[in-house]
């Protein structure tokens, strides 16, 4: 069985980013979560580029259970649709300037409403995810493929 993918989120649901957490694996592992603007700002950036000691605030996502040298450098950020456009443009900006490799996936709340949830639904976000993480790993591949 393959690995599977690791990913951050910020967020500012504790519930909601544990249920979708649990609706992404076994593809995708949300390793690093975060619930403030604050804690963003500092653990995504660090995290994303490599820093392994970077745990989160939050104490959610895999490697806040994992020793230093287990912990995974996630390859893409979900952002919640509760946060806001310039809170989004800011930690996207800080993260790509040390990992531009990093794929930011940003689900609004009208992209929810578009898919008949009427709040934050874990199934339906969970689903736009994987399909939005799943057009990610292919680009991603056809990418890699093509620079070889």
């Amino acid at each position: 069985m393959v690995a599977p993918i690791p990913i951050a989120s910020f967020g500012n649901n504790t519930q909601v980013a544990q249920d979708i957490r649990a609706r992404l694996l076994p593809e995708y592992d949300i390793a690093h979560i975060c619930l403030s603007l604050e804690a963003a700002e500092t653990e995504l950036p660090a995290i994303c580029g490599g820093n392994l000691d970077t745990e989160p605030s939050s104490g959610l996502g895999s490697n806040a259970s994992l020793p230093v040298g287990e912990r995974k450098v996630p390859r893409a950020i979900i952002f919640g649709g509760g946060i806001p456009d310039d809170q989004v443009r800011l930690i996207r900006e800080a993260v790509l300037a040390k990992a531009p490799e990093v794929k930011p996936i940003h689900l609004t709340r009208q992209d929810i409403l578009n898919a008949g949830g009427n709040g934050p639904d874990p199934e339906i976000i969970g689903r736009l995810l994987r399909q939005k993480l799943a057009e990610l790993v292919d680009q991603s591949d056809s990418e890699s493929q093509s620079s070889a």
